[in-house]
């Protein structure tokens, strides 16, 4: 709540600096000295529980792990990291351990498991949810062209008849069937995952699930109540492309320390792509999603916002980032 308040005071703050003249430096003093940090992080979570996760295709499984290691959400899982090979079921562990070990293991009055049980589930009822929300978000182009370029999953493969089929399977991530597919054009793909994030947003009585290419398609209208829930619902903004700076952001506004498995690798898009390089969008031919930018903007404000708030930077997150040791530096590429 005390985020939420000083969020609000920010821009009167900065026009009342400017106006005196007064530089950017005394600024940040002022909210610093607003800010009891050690007191703020247990207010913070406090508020937002039960935490409930909007997981984004593309934009980072391993945020899980900061999720259930919070004080109190998962107490069995300390010191244990969810990855494949911890869970297994291959590249559906998130799927599996969501729906068959996260109701019996972490505490519902903490952290919300998906019901009904899908990784990507939509903002089911924003009304109940506002305030409790929390994900990662990703630049759009560079979202969908990871979910193009994800071997694994093949979902460039997906094709409507996919989601009318028993394919014997919980994920379709485990079929041979799905895997061997051939790819879709990247225009035509592009095209069925743009506004993606939006729909997750808006979308509170889905007649399809995320990733069916059936979904139906939203509009910039959308965006803008998307990016307006993003501002006033998430108690938690982060984003992909800052993963470190964002797992730093996290334990500064709810408190419990940095780990090395939240910095792991858990779903990468295929071999040899390193965390530290975008995905070259020429490739796109100039097209862009100008859906999920919108909602990219807001989610990028929000963070921006907070790293002044919770005077979050690469320097005060030196003691974070000393736990990450030899960790690969994002969650899913």
């Amino acid at each position: 709540m005390l985020a939420r308040f000083l969020s609000l005071l920010l821009p009167i703050i900065s026009l009342a600096w400017r106006r005196n003249g007064e530089d950017d430096a005394m600024q940040m003093q002022l909210l610093q000295h607003k800010l009891v940090l050690e007191d703020v992080a247990g207010r913070s979570l406090e508020a937002a529980q039960p935490l409930d996760w909007i997981h984004f295709p593309k934009t980072g499984s391993s945020f899980v792990n900061a999720i259930v290691h919070l004080n109190g959400a998962c107490p069995s899982l300390a010191n244990y990291a969810l990855n494949e090979d911890t869970v297994g079921s291959g590249t559906c562990w998130l799927s599996y351990w969501l729906e068959h070990k996260c109701p019996y293991v972490c505490n519902a009055d903490k952290y919300t498991c998906p019901q009904p049980c899908h990784v990507h589930l939509p903002v089911t009822n924003y009304s109940a949810q506002r305030g409790h929300l929390v994900g990662m978000f990703r630049d759009p182009n560079q979202r969908i062209l990871s979910g193009y370029h994800d071997d694994h999953n093949n979902f460039a493969g997906y094709t409507k008849e996919l989601f009318t089929r028993d394919l014997g399977v919980e994920c379709r991530g485990q079929s041979e069937v799905v895997k061997s597919m051939p790819k879709r054009p990247l225009s035509e793909f592009a095209e069925m995952w743009k506004g993606g994030m939006t729909y997750q947003l808006v979308t509170e009585h889905p007649t399809t699930v995320t990733l069916d290419p059936r979904r139906p398609q939203v509009t910039r209208r959308d965006a803008t109540e998307a990016a307006r829930r993003v501002r006033d619902g998430f108690a938690f903004v982060g984003l992909t492309e800052e993963w470190d700076l964002s797992i730093c952001l996290f334990h500064k506004m709810f408190g419990g320390v940095c780990s090395a498995f939240e910095f792991v690798n858990t779903r990468p898009s295929f071999h040899g792509k390193s965390a530290d390089q975008d995905y070259d969008t020429s490739e796109l031919q100039g097209w862009y999603d100008d859906i999920d930018d919108v909602v990219y903007a807001a989610a990028a404000e929000v963070f921006r916002q907070n790293l002044v708030l919770f005077n979050v930077s690469q320097e005060t997150c030196q003691e974070c980032y000393s736990k990450r040791g030899s960790a690969s530096r994002v969650a899913v590429l």
